[in-house]
This record gives C-alpha cells, structure tokens and sequence, in this order.
C-alpha cells in the first residue's frame, strides 16, 4: 500500500482526452458510481474524491472539446501528481493524443508521470480500434489498456495509480 509520509494525503490526479473517449466512465469507475452507457459531454471539468488507502484522490475530469482543453488545461493540471490522457483507440484519436501528451509534458514543471489510457479495448476487433500495445507504439508513452464501461478492470486501474504514486512518493523522498 501507498506510503503516506510524503503527501498531506491528498494526491491531485488529472484525466485529460477528447471528447467521447471514456473520460469521465472511466471516473464513474474509479468512484464506483453507475456507469450509464449515454455520452453527456463535461462541461469544463468535473472534480471527484476516491479512497485510496490512507490517502484522498482528487480526481480532475477535463472536459474534451478544444475550447475547455485551451482554456482549462494548463491552468489546472498544473500541480498534478499523475495525468492520463484517455484515447479512444481509434487512429485518429491516438495520433492527435500525442499532441496532448507533449502539451502536458510542456507545462508540468516537476516530474509527474503521464500515463496514456486506450480504452474502448473491447472495440478492437468489431471497428479497427488500435490493441493498447499498438498505442504505445505511437504515443510512445507508457499505455495501459482499459474498457472503462467494465468496472471488473478497477483493480487494474488502481494498481497502475498506486504503482506510479509510489514512484513519485520515492522521487519526492531523494528530492528532501
């Protein structure tokens, strides 16, 4: 589990993507709220709390269409301790991701990690969608696969989070 001694246990995670790639589903599957298969698009953003052990996630959700991603995004990622950035899966998707990935890299001053989701993995074989190592590829970003509408995958999702906070617990630690 997550050691606490470096945080005032509140951990600021950022989900940037555009729109309709799952964002905000894959929240609802991190708070274990119902997930309901209709796109409502995220005004701005949305700010949610996960439990994580002895700390307190602070979950920002960035709303996809470019004028929020412009407006918001620079302003409050900053201070972040881990980002995802949430494709699709699709080609297209994928390669203006990258375009997000090196706008978030350019404004975080510290070493924060910054994870690419693919989701919609369950899609891959029905309409083209790209296999998450296949993301990777491109993003040349770490990329874990997800199907957020599948809340089975939590587990996952909070692993890969606990195991990249410990990174920056241990970064943060060399940085006393």
């Amino acid at each position: 589990m997550l050691n606490t001694s470096c945080f005032n246990n509140s951990v600021k995670v950022s989900i940037i993507g555009f729109p309709a790639v799952g964002k905000t589903t894959m929240v609802k599957m991190l708070t274990e709220k119902e997930i309901i298969k209709k796109y409502i698009p995220t005004a701005g953003f949305d700010l949610r709390s996960v439990k994580f052990g002895g700390f307190n996630l602070k979950v920002w959700d960035f709303g996809g269409q470019t004028q929020y991603l412009r407006t918001y995004m620079k302003d409050f990622i900053v201070g972040s301790d881990l980002i995802f950035i949430v494709t699709d899966s699709t080609p297209k998707n994928v390669l203006n991701s990258r375009q997000l990935i090196d706008e978030a890299k350019d404004l975080m001053i510290d070493d924060c990690p910054i994870i690419a989701i693919a989701n919609k993995q369950d899609l891959c074989k029905k309409d083209g969608r790209m296999h998450f190592k296949r993301v990777q590829d491109v993003l040349h970003t770490k990329t874990i696969g997800l199907t957020a509408i599948n809340s089975d995958e939590r587990a996952q999702l909070m692993q890969v989070i606990e195991k990249e906070l410990n990174k920056v617990i241990k970064r943060k630690r060399l940085m006393e």
